[in-house]
């Protein structure tokens, strides 16, 4: 893992930074839940980066007070372990901050932009919206996301509502594979397909829009 001397200088730029979309500071006593809100918010939203052992602007009015740095780098490890647990696993890239004039070590995470949805350990999701990182509790508000980053697409989405029957017994799929080879059951063909979930036997909106007598009239409007 890097550790980088900054000068007094760009230390102090860190200090004096303004929290943002892009950017956040916690004391060192920030816990493990608090590291993992931030990174996963990040991660879900455009990306930036956030140090631990800087207080933010609330907990330290007097700037010249706020860097306030662990002796060591393992005592780090409970924050790195904390981050590590985050699903699925974080673009980051931790990096040690030290530099002369302030004491002990930062530690500034480095978070991308991430083409997945992550969540904390007790599996809830976050997104930054300006300075704050925003829980997302509402599962349309979720999915919605899955969708703008592309870890889901509507087509794959099932359909507890419908039952299997109105995509394995019509026309339309029987029609195909009257033409199909090897001669294949409508059931073990939808299944081979993933256009039904095997689990639960719900169909999929691929498979309706491609088997199902009236889509447009059985898909849900939502």
């Amino acid at each position: 893992m890097t550790t980088k001397t900054l000068s007094s200088e760009d230390a102090q730029q860190y200090v004096n930074k303004a929290e943002d979309h892009f950017y956040d500071k916690k004391s060192a006593d920030a816990n493990g839940r608090v590291v993992q809100k931030i990174a996963v918010a990040l991660a879900n939203a455009d990306g930036g980066e956030f140090a631990v052992g800087i207080s933010d602007d609330r907990e330290e009015p007097d700037p010249k007070k706020r860097w306030k740095g662990r002796d060591t780098v393992e005592a780090f490890n409970p924050i790195l372990q904390a981050l590590f647990e985050v699903s699925p696993t974080l673009p980051m890239e931790p990096v040690f901050l030290q530099s002369i004039g302030f004491s002990g070590y930062v530690l500034l995470v480095r978070i991308e932009k991430s083409p997945n949805v992550h969540h904390t350990a007790d599996n809830t999701v976050y997104v930054r919206v300006g300075a704050q990182s925003l829980p997302l509790k509402d599962p349309q508000r979720i999915l919605e996301l899955q969708f703008a980053k592309g870890a889901a697409s509507f087509e794959d989405q099932t359909l507890p509502e419908l039952r299997t029957e109105e995509v394995s017994d019509g026309a339309e799929l029987a029609r195909f594979l009257a033409e199909y080879s090897p001669k294949t059951d409508p059931l073990e063909f939808l299944t081979n397909q993933n256009l039904i979930d095997r689990a639960s036997w719900h169909p999929r909106v691929a498979g309706v829009l491609l088997f199902n007598e009236n889509p447009s009239a059985t898909l849900p409007r939502k």
